[in-house]
């Protein structure tokens, strides 16, 4: 039986592979294939009335190395990032209603 953190180990890294390489290098994100990838994955989280110099903006964050790609250590510490902030919005919840949605 797979538990629920395993299952969302593989789902992250299954997801990354799926989105990279589709423009280039399959193991980065050029800012088309993320910009396609936040728009699939996280419809309820990403801002519809994001603009290309948004995905500029948030591209340029995550690419620390600069090299106009994100990788996957950098896609993880985006999630990571994201991970902290729901948990500080949550932490003063009960933990059923964050864990069940």
């Amino acid at each position: 039986m797979v538990r629920p953190l395993e299952q969302a180990v593989a789902t992250i890294v299954c997801t990354f592979r799926e989105y990279a390489g589709r423009c280039g290098d399959k193991h980065k994100l050029c800012q088309a294939e993320l910009k396609e990838l936040l728009q699939t994955e996280l419809p309820n989280w990403t801002p519809t009335e994001f603009r290309d110099c948004d995905y500029n903006k948030l591209m340029s964050a995550l690419d620390t190395n600069k090299d106009c790609e994100v990788d996957f250590v950098e896609y993880m510490r985006s999630l990571a990032c994201l991970c902290v902030c729901c948990h500080d919005h949550f932490k003063d919840c009960p933990p059923e209603p964050p864990c069940s949605q």
